[in-house]
C-alpha cells in the first residue's frame, strides 16, 4: 500500500519498527528519568524536559525531512492531488504525536513529584503541546534550505542551539524568551507567572510559517 500522506506514512513506518519505536521511548526516559529524581533544582528539571522538546521536535522531523527529500520521495508525493501544506501538515502531527507520547512520562513523574496548582494543569498541558508542535515545525523549516544529509545536521543543531539560547534556558533572555513557546512552558512547570494563552498562538504562527514554505520542499511551487 502507498500512503496518501505523510502522516499515514509516518505512523506506519513507525509502527512497523517496534524496536525502533521502542528506543524512541526509553532513550528520553532513560535520559529524563534520573534527572526528575535526582535532588536537583525544579528549574533545571524544568530545563531539562524543555530542551528534550526541542531536540527530540526539531532534530527529529528536520533530519527525517532531509532523507525523506533525498530519497525522491517527495518527488513522487508530489504526484499525488494533494497540496503540499497538507502533506507537511501530517507529516508534522505525525511527529508531534510521537514526541507528546515520547516525553509524556518524564512529564507525568516530573508533575508527580511536583504536583502544580490545579489551574496550572491546563497551562502546562497546553504549554507542553504547544512546545511540541512549535518544536516540529522548527525542524521543518530548518530542513527547506539544506541539499543533502550533512547539511541536514548542521541546520538542524544551529535550530536546536537557536532556540535553547533565545528561549532562556541556558541564561535569562528577556529580549527573545517571550517570542518562543517553549519559555512559557517552563515557566509552567516551575508555577512562574507568564502569559500562557501566547504559547498556542507562538505555536500557530511558527506551524504558519512552515506551512507557507512547505512547496519549497517539493522543489516546485504549488497551492
Amino acid at each position: 500500500m502507498h500512503p496518501d500522506s505523510f502522516f499515514r506514512k509516518e505512523i506506519l513506518e513507525d509502527l512497523r519498527n517496534r524496536r525502533g519505536l521502542l528506543l524512541k521511548f526509553v532513550l528520553p526516559a532513560g535520559l529524563l528519568l534520573p534527572l526528575m529524581l535526582a535532588d536537583l533544582p525544579v528549574s533545571l528539571q524544568a530545563a531539562g524536559i524543555t530542551v528534550a522538546i526541542i531536540f527530540s521536535g526539531i532534530f527529529g522531523s528536520s533530519i527525517g525531512l532531509v532523507r525523506i527529500r533525498e530519497s525522491g520521495m517527495l518527488d513522487r508525493m508530489a504526484m499525488l492531488p494533494i497540496s503540499p501544506r497538507r502533506l507537511i501538515a501530517g507529516y508534522i502531527l505525525a511527529n508531534a504525536l510521537l514526541d507528546l507520547a515520547q516525553i509524556a512520562i518524564p512529564l507525568a513523574v516530573f508533575l508527580i513529584l511536583h504536583p502544580p496548582a490545579p489551574e496550572v494543569v491546563l497551562c502546562v498541558a497546553g504549554a507542553f503541546a504547544s512546545a511540541v508542535v512549535a518544536a516540529n515545525a522548527l525542524g521543518v523549516l530548518a530542513a527547506v534550505a539544506p541539499g543533502s544529509s550533512s547539511e541536514g545536521h548542521l541546520y538542524a543543531i544551529i535550530t536546536v542551539m537557536a532556540a535553547i539560547v533565545l528561549s532562556g534556558l541556558v541564561a535569562p533572555a528577556p529580549h527573545t524568551q517571550g517570542l518562543l513557546p517553549f519559555w512559557y512552558l517552563h515557566a509552567a512547570l516551575v508555577t512562574a507567572p507568564g502569559a500562557f494563552a501566547l504559547s498556542p498562538v507562538l505555536a500557530g504562527l511558527i506551524l504558519g510559517s512552515a506551512l507557507a514554505v512547505s512547496p519549497r520542499l517539493f522543489g516546485r511551487t504549488r497551492g
